[in-house]
């Protein structure tokens, strides 16, 4: 059995492919193509999920599309309507994602030209990314909270997962959107939007409790029934005006919008801390109702939301749940994943056997191929075991070099997890401004996250768990955060990934070795990339932006390569 999931259109287009019920390979369309969040149909990332398996197109029996294009249709045309003639415009220019995703069978088709044999499935969006987190997890029951932008019309669904069935109990539709808000915020607050929300979480941890947390609960309001609506005087977002996301109504209240180029102020940090602040209020109040209706000790949380790791961890903290899990792809290159399993555990009725324990799904590459590239590039470089790599790797972070590591299968997700990372030695005060500064040009108020083994991460943060994904924060003990300042955000938390040997060994034995040398078993980790641009996905990418940045050293394969002077 070949089941071949597809999200594309939007953002962050992705393939995934599970064969005999066990996913085998997924990646997104942005690592082929290098254009970040790209919502171009994934023909490259479908390409090497085939190829990757020996397959084609005529293996596979069933592909899941994760929307529904005609689903609350009539409502969005109501929408249109009651907000023209600002709507007319911008709702026009959309239109063609709608003729696409209505054609998907047919684009996928004329991509790949076959004899087929499939079934072609239009499976709902929140359907999709409630199957992203529940059915690859190994809770057999939980509730499920989807929050997002929107889907064909749902912007929230709370959902009860019970083993090859979710149910939506509450749904909260568009234009009443906490992920809209939150895009509408990093639009006023000077950010790209639908880009750089995570830019505005980390603001929110430097700002203060203000007036303004007294004035996001006029425009965001809780409902008795565990739902919440908008007072959408304060938005444009839902009319399709978009520049400003926000009303002049909400400018008034809250001052100007900043520019790009503008500084940052106390006044963007309080708004950016208030804005959070009201996201968690109402995530809160989401999930306890749902455990009102179901009290499940398990929660997912999924959807684009399921990206700030913040609020993930208070709704951990706060909320009446034993267990919350969040994968590496909550977003909506996680839908094609679910999809899939949606059509083999719920449409056919097969049995789970799958968790979710690694994000490593991606191409990987032999040395012969690493090679070819170096020589093609004109590098020094020199080839090592491993015991030899990772010595010396390990010495060149203490002597404070910064190093591209580039090893095994690409990550699936927005997140560098010690696959195609950029690594150093978290004991530097100054390292975090050096890497935002020369290698990343990026804000300065940017964190970067702690990896750390998993079987130490209890003396050193202060809770013992595991946190694979970095879709959690931690706090750090008081002595600890003087010791690995580069890695520690100014509320003292830190977005700990934990390390496990079985998932990915050599960057683990890497973490301990390095810990053996500093007594610190604990690595700066961040995406190996450029502001920008999405992470690094072949050798080529790898080695075209350690040329372009100021990279020391780069890890690649077996091959420790020198930056030329």
């Amino acid at each position: 059995m070949v089941i071949l999931g597809i999200s594309s259109f939007v953002f962050d287009s992705s393939a995934s492919l599970i064969v005999s019920g066990q996913m085998v390979a997924a990646a997104q369309e942005e690592r082929f193509t290098r254009e970040k969040n790209t919502g171009d149909f994934p023909e490259n990332a479908i390409e090497y999920c085939l190829t990757s398996q020996g397959l084609t197109i005529d293996d596979v029996d069933h592909v899941a599309f994760y929307w529904r294009p005609y689903k609350g249709l009539l409502k969005r045309a109501v929408q249109i309507i009651s907000t023209l003639p600002e709507s007319f415009k911008f709702w026009g220019s959309h239109s063609g994602k709608w003729g696409s995703m209505r054609n998907c069978e047919s684009i996928l088709k004329e991509k790949f030209p076959g004899k087929y044999k499939f079934k072609f499935h239009n499976i709902s969006h929140h359907v999709s990314h409630a199957a992203s987190g529940f059915f690859v997890s190994q809770f057999r029951e939980s509730n499920i909270l989807v929050m997002d932008g929107a889907g064909e019309i749902a912007s929230t669904s709370l959902c009860v997962g019970n083993e090859n069935n979710i149910e939506i109990i509450k749904s909260i539709d568009f234009p009443h959107s906490l992920g809209y808000l939150y895009v509408s915020l990093t639009h006023y607050l000077g950010f790209k939007p639908d880009n750089d929300e995570y830019k505005v979480m980390a603001l929110a941890s430097m700002g203060k409790e203000s007036q303004y947390y007294d004035f996001f609960k006029e425009i965001v309001i809780l409902d008795n029934n565990g739902g919440y609506h908008f007072d959408l005087s304060y938005m444009n977002y839902h009319k399709g005006n978009r520049n400003p996301w926000v009303s002049n109504k909400f400018i008034e209240r809250f001052g100007p919008l900043r520019t790009k180029d503008q500084p940052l102020t106390e006044r963007q940090q309080d708004i950016a801390w208030a804005l959070q602040k009201r996201l968690e209020d109402v995530a809160l109040h989401l999930i306890n109702y749902a455990h009102q209706v179901n009290p499940s000790k398990n929660l997912i949380i999924t959807g684009g939301c399921g990206l700030n790791c913040i609020m993930n961890e208070v709704l951990t903290k706060n909320g009446p749940y034993e267990n919350v899990w969040v994968n590496s792809v909550p977003h909506d290159a996680g839908t094609s994943m679910g999809a899939a399993f949606w059509v083999y555990n719920h449409i056919l009725s097969m049995p789970r056997k799958f968790v979710f324990e690694s994000a490593l799904w991606g191409p990987e590459f032999n040395d012969q191929e690493i090679e070819s590239e170096l020589k093609k590039a004109s590098l020094e470089y020199k080839k090592l075991d491993e015991n030899d790599l990772i010595l010396e790797v390990c010495q060149l972070l203490r002597e404070k070099n910064i190093i591209g590591w580039f090893q095994g299968r690409t990550e699936f997700g927005p997140r560098a997890l010690g696959c195609r990372s950029i690594l150093a030695d978290p004991t530097h005060l100054d390292m975090k401004d050096i890497i935002n500064q020369k290698i990343k040009h990026r804000e300065p108020f940017r964190p970067f996250a702690p990896a750390i083994i998993e079987e130490l991460v209890g003396e050193f943060f202060e809770e013992k768990r595991k946190l694979p994904f970095m879709t959690f924060i931690l706090k750090v003990k008081e002595e600890v955060a003087k010791q690995i300042p580069a890695v520690v955000h100014f509320d003292n938390t830190a977005r700990v990934q934990t390390v496990s040997e079985k998932i990915n060994p050599r960057f683990h034995k890497l973490i301990k070795e390095f810990g053996k040398l500093s007594s610190i078993p604990i690595l700066l980790n961040t995406s190996f990339n450029d502001n920008g641009e999405p992470i690094v996905n072949s050798p080529n990418d790898a080695i075209s932006s350690f040329k372009r940045t100021n990279l020391d050293y780069m890890a690649i394969g077996n091959y420790l390569v020198k930056k030329e002077n």
